[in-house]
């Protein structure tokens, strides 16, 4: 079988050529299946219920920013989360019968990983180890954060130049917290640099470097990365495949299964609802493939 990704929007579409078996068939009728779900469905997670039959088809990656109630002149609102709705998204899993599975489970599965779900949330953000943690610990759900090494205890640079509200990062101290109480972190580049858009010798330097910083400062493995602002193509995915990541995380709409390539990660946004959709899905779903 052979098979070629396309974007459409916010979502990725499959198409499938077969040729040969009838294993081949059904995977093309899993595809196609779990397309037709996806079609049908919220374009961000707030509840299990309009997803249950969904997540059946397939891992979800659920990606998460801000666990804090939304400041004033907050620009882009949909990457926030209020304490109070992600502790019910976790109550919520929990009692659907969902466990956590971190990303290296996700992508040495043969099989479907049954009633799994992991948690991913982006930059390093503190308001996540204030209001994240404990639902977490409570819920016995692991999860990963993805870091930003060069502004670690400080703020939000990248979103302060498009006139954002500043937000604290965990510092070295906070990110220590975080893995003793067993969540692991990633990489997202030195500076959530939009890697598409520098050459590839400085993108290198992003993704090399970022990841023996952290490794060197918390003594533990880096081997999983996120692209900033969902934004790759193929040399970039390359560079990151050298480096040494295991996994690549992207802001491609959907579950995951074996055939997911592992540096192609789809993901689900979890936030909360926004009017500002547009501006939102130009920031998040801007993939370059």
């Amino acid at each position: 079988m052979t098979g070629q990704m396309r974007h459409d929007g916010d979502r990725a579409t499959v198409r499938i050529e077969i040729i040969a078996g009838d294993s081949a068939l059904s995977r093309q009728q899993s595809c196609v299946t779990s397309k037709a779900m996806s079609e049908r469905l919220p374009t961000c997670f707030d509840s299990v219920e309009p997803f249950r039959e969904f997540f059946q088809t397939g891992t979800p990656v659920l990606m998460y920013h801000k666990v804090a109630k939304r400041p004033r002149g907050v620009r882009l609102r949909g990457l926030y989360v209020n304490p109070e709705q992600f502790e019910r998204h976790v109550q919520e899993l929990k009692n659907a019968g969902f466990t956590t599975a971190g990303l290296s489970e996700l992508t040495s599965a043969t099989a479907a990983l049954s009633n799994k779900v992991v948690f991913t949330f982006d930059s390093g953000f503190r308001s996540v180890l204030d209001n994240g943690l404990r639902p977490l610990c409570n819920a016995g759900f692991r999860a990963i954060q993805f870091l930003v090494p060069n502004f670690l205890g400080k703020f939000n640079e990248w979103e302060l130049r498009d006139g954002e509200v500043p937000e604290p990062l965990m510092d070295a101290f906070q990110v220590r917290e975080w893995l003793s109480a067993g969540h692991e972190i990633g990489s997202q580049s030195m500076t959530h640099a939009s890697l598409t858009r520098l050459s590839v010798r400085d993108a290198r330097e992003e993704i090399f470097s970022s990841k023996k910083k952290l490794e060197d400062m918390f003594a533990a493995p880096v081997i999983h990365f996120c692209y900033p602002y969902g934004n790759w193509n193929d040399a970039i995915r390359d560079v990151v495949i050298e480096a040494g990541y295991q996994s690549a995380c992207t802001t491609r709409f959907g579950v995951n299964t074996s055939e997911t390539p592992k540096h192609a990660i789809h993901r689900i946004a979890a936030r909360h609802p926004t009017r500002s959709l547009k501006a939102l899905k130009q920031r998040l779903f801007n993939s370059a493939s």
